[in-house]
């Protein structure tokens, strides 16, 4: 009973001794740790094969989450980037169509504009150039996916910024379309001709 008891005291020992704590920084790095204590600016707490016993501390700023030794997680809310909209809401209504412009630049390709006009100045010229020029009058539409938040679709002022440089590159895309439908075609023509003559 005496060796039973011994044995079931040592592995709770050892389990003691091997189960660790896990401090993930903003930065990525992780540290094993015990964590000691978590106060409002800092983490105590002890490295696990230290044999001193030495406390070491860290800014709380400088930790994304504490992941404990029974799976639970505390994951500091401050230390979370901040979305686009988040930041938004400081914004006046210049900086928001400046944001909006941006976004465009970045996500809005124009491809299909330019492959729609391409085809029909290729396929009905002169008569396609009116479905190139209706293709490039028409606004853009904004695809949740081609902007970095949806939440910045409720401030007006980023809408219009956005939309404004959307068809901006819309009507550059266009242009490039029709020249490479007409530059398609009369290349065609002109290889038809060689051919012919």
């Amino acid at each position: 009973m005496k060796k039973l008891t011994l044995l079931i005291l040592l592995f709770l020992l050892h389990q003691g001794v091997f189960a660790q704590d896990r401090i993930v920084k903003t930065s990525g790095e992780e540290v094993s740790a015990r964590i000691l204590e978590i106060t409002l600016q800092e983490i105590l707490f002890q490295h696990p094969d230290s044999l001193q016993g030495m406390t070491w501390r860290i800014p709380k700023s400088e930790v994304f989450m504490v992941q404990f030794q029974d799976g639970t997680k505390e994951v500091f809310e401050q230390n979370l980037p901040a979305s686009p909209a988040t930041k938004a809401a400081a914004l006046t209504p210049e900086e928001l169509r400046l944001l909006g412009r941006e976004d465009a630049l970045k996500y809005y390709t124009g491809s299909g504009a330019m492959w729609g006009s391409a085809a029909s100045a290729f396929t009905m010229f002169p008569i396609g150039l009116v479905g190139s020029v209706v293709i490039g009058a028409t606004p853009p539409k904004i695809e949740n996916h081609r902007i970095s938040d949806v939440n910045l679709l409720q401030y007006p002022d980023y809408v219009q910024g956005y939309k404004e440089q959307a068809h901006r590159r819309k009507k550059g895309k266009v242009l490039a379309g029709v020249g490479i439908g007409v530059g398609i075609q009369l290349t065609a023509m002109m290889l038809l001709m060689a051919v012919m003559y």
